[in-house]
């Protein structure tokens, strides 16, 4: 058996929820993102051998995510279609609480699917992932100054969109 590969396996493995995340992020469909990721984890074992023990896992599997995405919307027209994941966000809630949280949930998700991919991109990146300013930068490959920009701009758009009630994120 081979260890190295081995360990980047179970590397793989561990990242594999952060990546769906991730994906949904860049498709805004659960469908669409669940291909990508598929995509992207096949890429990745495939690739194994090219990724430097010692670097940042995430940020390498997260760029090669992107990699792959931007060359599907190159070649497909993407598909706007909305699958819910169901019982998801069931966390022994009453009905009622669970209902009103899903709606709320889906409220954001609108709002943010209106947001340009590369705004929602950085938002989720930084929002919901919890990533520095300079990680999401090395992620998408882009100035840490646009990173704050497209952050700002999302956060501007998101607030407007709830009637600017205050600081969302």
């Amino acid at each position: 058996m081979n260890t190295d590969y081995d360990t980047f396996s179970a590397e793989l493995l561990q990242a594999i929820p952060a990546l769906r995340r991730y994906c949904y992020a860049l498709t805004g469909s659960a469908a669409n993102a669940d291909d990508l990721l598929q995509s992207s984890a096949e890429k990745a074992l495939s690739r194994w051998h090219q990724f430097e023990v010692g670097t940042h896992f995430d940020r390498w599997l997260y760029r090669l995510c992107r990699n792959l995405w931007i060359d599907a919307m190159r070649r497909d027209k993407p598909t706007e279609e909305w699958l819910e994941d169901e019982g998801i966000y069931s966390q022994g809630l009453s009905l009622e609480q669970e209902i009103g949280h899903e709606i709320s949930l889906d409220l954001v998700h609108a709002k943010m699917n209106n947001l340009s991919s590369a705004l929602r991109t950085v938002l989720y990146l930084i929002a919901v992932e919890g990533r520095s300013y300079q990680e999401a930068a090395e992620i998408l490959e882009i100035p840490i100054g646009t990173v704050m920009s497209r952050l700002s701009r999302a956060r501007k758009q998101l607030s407007g969109a709830f009637g600017g009630t205050g600081d969302l994120i």
